[in-house]
């Protein structure tokens, strides 16, 4: 197949008279879907006599840039003109495609079942009115005033007779209407599902906007078209099942992505790729400006004239993103790597209705991973545990929400952010109740937190407690953050009692661990003082 890209502005020249015109669909075959928008890829397959040709298709509008979508065919097939047909009419069931013909023809025959059935309800209905108006005959009959006293006994049987007649046919028609109504209500059901079956394969209307492609053929035969565009209305993202096993020291990811698509048309059975590129992002760099410096008078409030708004110009303005036109065999998506972008090609074709979403489960990675036990007395009533563990799986774990469970419990649910293949990390697995923190902030003798006789002088003493309630022993990692001044001005002397196994954690300055080995009951303690001196005239700022 050769490629021709033809905007609608710029059109090859029409070909001569048409031998006919085409109806056909071109329904979606493969979706590649990025974070944000999608790339669609339309076919339709036909045979055609040699000569010119208007295929025309439907096709819901343009993409935003005003282009028609780029179109493909067999070889020895030309194209000429492209043309978008808004609100055009026509005979939507010669458009139908073999599923779509199939559910129409269900609804139909649910059509005629229910007409047929309502009719039957309708004979029978006149049969009761038949009755129940021989019976108010019956019960309006009155003896002529000359009657005889024979004829009048004669005329009572009569009416006796016959009313009681009427009353047992009336009741026996009543009883056969009420399977009617019931089959009735079946059959109305029966045709509900299938006009839902039949809109789920979004065929076509009477009234549809249309594309029209001009072709010359050289030999009769198979035409294939095929359609390229780009769509809002799609995007994806990836979903998780993290299991921490603490005895045996893994992880098991179990990776999914969710699919959304809000088009007007359905994807059935389509060849789906997921991307991370993002078309719809700047492909180029930032234009930079000549930096220009000057001075001017300084306002009242120290600052120079015009700095707010020079600063307000240099300022970066946000980007806005914009969109885009039990066990059981797992699927596993190809990686694919093209550049800095990643795609997946999922290996089994895909059905997302218009306006709905599919989550695809994908494949469970297994890596090993170190439980840790992790406490923030400054901060938290709890200590958590931590999951210690490198992504030695060569493909990186991308960004996305994941169900968080800790030995096949279920936590919560938290974002994961974007983990390098090779790369180590932490992630947090709940909190752990039996183990409790407390921090204490000593009051000195005269009242006042930490301020003792000088004014440029300050002591504070603070303690921290973890208290093993578990019922087994644990070892647990407390961290503090211990003060520290980068001043020559400010002395500060900290002692802590135990001294702590680490400091300076992660190259954050005063943050210290201390290891604890806690046996059931047992609570560990870290008494921290603190002394600051500062020259007399300035002024303390802390926050312990």
């Amino acid at each position: 197949m050769h490629r021709l890209s033809i905007s609608l502005i710029t059109l090859l020249a029409a070909f001569p008279a048409f031998a006919e015109d085409i109806y056909t669909q071109a329904p979606v075959v493969a979706a590649t879907v990025y974070p944000q928008g999608a790339t669609l890829t339309h076919r339709a397959t036909l045979d055609l006599s040699a000569g010119t040709h208007r295929v025309l298709l439907p096709y819901a509008a343009m993409n935003g840039s005003g282009a028609l979508p780029r179109i493909k065919t067999s070889e020895g097939v030309s194209i000429g003109a492209l043309g978008f047909h808004p609100s055009m009419t026509i005979d939507r069931e010669a458009l139908f495609t073999e599923a779509q013909a199939e559910a129409w023809a269900a609804v139909e025959a649910a059509q005629d079942a229910v007409t047929a059935k309502s009719d039957e309800i309708a004979t029978a209905s006149a049969k009761i009115d038949a009755l129940k108006a021989r019976i108010t005959f019956l019960a309006e009959v009155k003896p002529d005033s000359a009657a005889s006293a024979e004829d009048l006994l004669s005329l009572a049987d009569m009416v006796q007779t016959e009313t009681g007649v009427a009353k047992a046919a009336l009741i026996t028609a009543q009883a056969g209407l009420r399977p009617l109504q019931d089959a009735l209500d079946e059959l109305t059901q029966t045709l509900s599902a299938a006009q839902d079956e039949f809109e789920k394969l979004t065929p076509p209307s009477n009234l549809a906007n249309m594309l029209s492609v001009d072709l010359k053929v050289a030999e009769a035969g198979p035409v294939t078209l095929e359609l390229t565009e780009q769509n809002r209305a799609a995007s994806w993202q990836m979903d998780y099942d993290l299991d921490l096993d603490r005895d045996a020291g893994s992880l098991a990811i179990a990776r999914k992505v969710i699919v959304t698509q809000q088009s007007d048309i359905a994807w059935n059975d389509v060849a789906l790729t997921l991307s991370t590129a993002r078309p719809g992002e700047e492909s180029s760099p930032s234009d930079v400006s000549p930096d220009h410096a000057w001075v001017e008078e300084e306002m009242d409030d120290g600052f120079a004239v015009g700095s707010l708004s020079r600063s307000m110009e240099l300022a970066p303005t946000p980007l806005v993103e914009p969109a885009l036109a039990s066990e059981m065999d797992m699927t596993t998506a190809e990686l694919q790597i093209d550049g800095l972008a990643i795609s997946y090609a999922y290996p089994t074709p895909v059905t997302i209705a218009p306006g709905s979403g599919a989550e695809l489960a994908l494949d469970e990675l297994t890596l090993e991973a170190t439980p840790l036990v992790l406490a923030s007395p400054r901060t938290d009533e709890t200590a958590f545990t931590v999951a210690r563990f490198s992504n030695d799986s060569g493909e990186p774990i991308l960004p996305g929400q994941a169900n968080i469970l800790r030995d096949g419990h279920f936590i919560g649910r938290q974002q994961i952010d974007l983990i390098p293949a090779g790369a180590e990390t932490e992630l947090g697995f709940g909190a752990i109740e039996g183990i409790r923190l407390n921090t204490i902030f000593d009051r000195n003798a005269e009242g006042d937190t930490g301020i003792i006789n000088r004014s440029n002088t300050r002591t504070q003493t603070i303690s921290f407690t973890v208290e093993n309630l578990t019922g087994e022993a644990q070892d647990v990692r407390a961290i503090f953050p211990l003060t520290y001044s980068e001043q020559e001005d400010l002395e500060v002397q900290v002692t802590a009692t135990p001294k702590p196994s680490e400091t300076d954690l992660d190259h954050k300055r005063g943050v210290s661990a201390w290891d604890l080995s806690l046996a059931p009951g047992e609570t560990g303690e870290v008494s921290i003082k603190v002394e600051l001196d500062w020259p007399q005239g300035q002024q303390l700022r802390w926050y312990p």
